[in-house]
């Protein structure tokens, strides 16, 4: 693999180094990092339906988090580039384009500045974000990757997204109140469905790699199937538990529904077998519901 030659820090080659920065973004998924902001903002949202005054610090703790989801996002590209190359990614990292190394220097940047930013928020966002990374470095990196058997890897999913909520709320200056805590609860929930239909598509690549993904585990039908239920099981208690919620939450709980419905037919029919793309449509539809839903609270708020 050829790599682009780049120095991190006091290079005097500008266009080089910006060129390694766009490439980490591109490495860091940014869709991914766009639904993480989105949590950032509903949360806030939600904290500010409770009474609490906006203020700049809420910018302050979206850059925070920006910064430091990039660097996790980035670091998770530095440990995944076997399993990648395997599965025939064409992210920089996979490719060629930019180094493990170059990277890895850039995850220390991102991380710091993003530190950096959260202490002119409040010592709480720092230990958030700090608990942020070390959640995502535990996944990737650690001595025994989180990411390599099904259940650690809901897990911390499912943390790194009450996580980003949590973020959310704080730099709006405050909380939900207890009847708005139920969408960030199963939309973190919903994470972990993500999770295992990303897996699909990923097969040949997590068997190099050693991880027990739930294809691996226990053969595609019988994931398929559990992805089914696991969607349609989280999609429908959120509606049930939202019944006496404000019209936002029980509108958003009804999309997550019908996103599971479609992602339960997708996934259990030949629509989701054959080549790469089309194994990876459950994947999409897990992405474009949560999308769709925090959206949809997010507009409502931005009527009311």
């Amino acid at each position: 693999m050829r790599y682009e030659r780049v120095a991190i820090g006091g290079s005097p080659y500008l266009g080089a180094g910006l060129r390694a920065l766009s490439l980490s973004l591109r490495e860091a998924r940014p869709q991914v990092q766009v639904i993480f902001l989105l949590r950032f903002a509903t949360a806030a949202a939600l904290a500010l339906l409770s009474g609490v005054r906006p203020g700049p610090a809420v910018l302050a703790g979206a850059v925070a988090w920006f910064l430091l989801t990039w660097a996790v996002y980035l670091l998770n590209g530095v440990a995944d580039v076997v399993e990648d190359r395997a599965n025939g990614s064409r992210r920089p990292i996979a490719r060629g384009d930019l180094s493990p190394a170059a990277a890895t220097r850039i995850v220390g940047s991102l991380a710091v500045a993003g530190l950096v930013v959260a202490a002119t928020v409040s010592p709480l966002l720092v230990l958030l974000g700090a608990g942020q990374f070390l959640l995502g470095w535990a996944y990737s990196m650690g001595p025994a990757p989180l990411k390599r058997a099904a259940v650690p890897a809901a897990v911390s999913v499912v943390l790194a997204g009450l996580l980003t909520y949590a973020a959310g709320a704080v730099s709006a200056g405050g909380s939900p109140a207890a009847h708005l805590l139920l969408f960030p609860a199963m939309m973190a929930l919903w994470m972990a469905v993500g999770g295992v239909t990303k897996d699909l598509s990923d097969v040949s690549g997590d068997r190099v790699a050693g991880r027990r993904t739930l294809p691996i585990l226990l053969g595609e039908r019988h994931a398929r199937r559990i992805m089914a239920m696991v969607a349609g099981a989280v999609a429908g208690g959120f509606v049930v538990l939202a019944a006496a919620s404000p019209p936002a939450v029980r509108l958003a709980s009804w999309l997550v529904l019908l996103g599971a419905v479609i992602l339960a037919c997708v996934v259990c029919t030949p629509a989701s077998r054959g080549d790469a793309f089309r194994r990876r449509w459950p994947y999409r539809i897990f992405m474009a519901t949560q999308y769709i839903a925090h959206i949809s609270v997010l507009l409502q708020f931005a009527s009311a």
